[in-house]
């Protein structure tokens, strides 16, 4: 595991223990470490990113870092990537009336 994994699967575990800011800063380490040629990995670090924003209801920061994750795993195929981003959905959902959400939204219905 490199020390960019480790950093972000620590903020996703400080996140689901409701620690937002550390998760936060874990992840946003991660992506730091991260090296460029790791972008599938990149999609997913940047799906994690949008849900810890998300629940600092940093929604505007949210939805520019889920946009540019599904962009980026839609062009590279990376399907795991484009399900996590799906996956949060729900959390968007009480957002609707925030600029973009609902063109959000429309897009990550499946086809």
């Amino acid at each position: 595991m490199s020390p960019a994994d480790l950093a972000v699967d620590s903020g996703r575990c400080l996140l689901d223990l409701g620690r937002t800011e550390g998760a936060r800063a874990r992840i946003g380490e991660g992506l730091a470490l991260l090296p460029r040629a790791r972008d599938k990995t990149r999609g997913v670090f940047r799906t994690y990113e949008a849900r810890s924003l998300l629940r600092a209801r940093e929604v505007e920061q949210a939805l520019v870092v889920a946009t540019e994750s599904l962009d980026l795993a839609t062009r590279i195929g990376a399907d795991r990537c484009v399900t996590l981003v799906r996956e949060l959905a729900p959390a968007f959902t009480p957002y609707r009336q925030v600029d973009g959400v609902p063109e959000f939204l429309e897009r990550l219905r499946p086809a």
